[in-house]
């Protein structure tokens, strides 16, 4: 009853207005909902969780010290698809621990009998979820999620099903569309979320976010993706507006599911440290759209 409760939380239209009971009951449903999915991934039978050594996609993640003991939720909720993936690959910056394994907590480390991995590698802030998988795996399909959100148990069903209509998109659950004027770019917060224009889709227009969960066809990228280098000279911390300059580069555009359009629940406590503030609030994301397209040679003719 719980994964058909917030599935009907996150797939709801958005609507003008509504009554006060339709409000009232839907704050009572995400008040349950806030309480109840945590507990039920911390109590669920670790016998129902599991990977399928026959799927075709992988999940990628990151994390980091502050959220170490919470990520397990989020992976718990990858474990428990209606598509299970062949594997999910945690990387950890090997600065932030050092001693490996004993540095994380039993509830995660209990989860490797389950088709966890865990990689330790150089930390490139949120780049790390993609960079070290799409090189290490070529030929499989990636689904890059974030470490801080419990995500429904139909996710990597309906990636997988738009994938199978555009085989050669980026494929995302939650989308903006990119805004621009006759003086370039306009601002990151006005680009429209969950939108689409004229029924454009897939287009190069939109740049998918990685909160909603992402699935990539990684060899269809340029290696100019991995420029290390370029990453840390533009101070790029925004995964999303590096991979979407290497979309743009390779010809690869993107499809929205059009299927969620509330946001995924976030972990209680994991937002403690977190990005959104700087890149948003502060218009980081504007600087690295201008400079990290500038790099690739993009211009506004991409997207017309």
């Amino acid at each position: 009853m719980i994964h058909f409760l917030y599935n009907y939380a996150l797939t709801r239209r958005p609507r003008k207005k509504r009554n006060w009971l339709n409000r009232w009951l839907l704050w009572q449903l995400y008040k349950y909902l806030k309480v109840h999915l945590v507990k039920y991934y911390k109590n669920v039978s670790m016998d129902s969780l599991g990977i399928d050594s026959n799927s075709d996609v992988i999940v990628s993640l990151t994390s980091f010290p502050a959220r170490i003991d919470f990520v397990y939720l989020a992976i718990k909720s990858m474990l428990n698809q209606k598509r299970r993936p062949k594997k999910i690959i945690l990387w950890l910056g090997e600065e932030y621990f050092p001693n490996g394994e004993e540095n994380l907590p039993n509830s995660l480390l209990e989860l490797k009998s389950l088709g966890l991995e865990i990689q330790f590698c150089e930390d490139i802030r949120a780049h790390t979820k993609y960079y070290y998988a799409f090189q290490k795996y070529p030929d499989e399909l990636i689904v890059t999620v974030d470490d801080d959100i419990i995500y429904p148990v139909n996710l990597l069903q309906k990636l997988l099903e738009i994938h199978s209509k555009y085989p050669n998109c980026v494929v995302a659950n939650r989308v903006r569309i990119m805004e621009l004027d006759n003086e370039g770019y306009k601002p990151y917060r006005e680009w429209r979320l969950n939108r689409l224009e004229s029924n454009k889709n897939p287009s190069m227009k939109l740049i998918a976010t990685g909160v909603g969960g992402v699935l990539y066809q990684s060899s269809l990228f340029q290696k100019s993706l991995y420029d290390l280098e370029g990453i840390k000279k533009i101070n790029c911390i925004g995964d999303d507006i590096w991979l979407k300059a290497g979309q743009v580069v390779s010809d690869i555009p993107v499809v929205f599911t059009n299927y969620y359009f509330r946001q995924f629940f976030q972990i209680p406590d994991s937002q403690d440290e977190n990005l959104f503030s700087k890149n948003v609030f502060d218009s980081d994301n504007d600087r690295q759209v201008n400079e990290v397209f500038a790099h690739f040679g993009i211009t506004k003719k991409a997207f017309e």
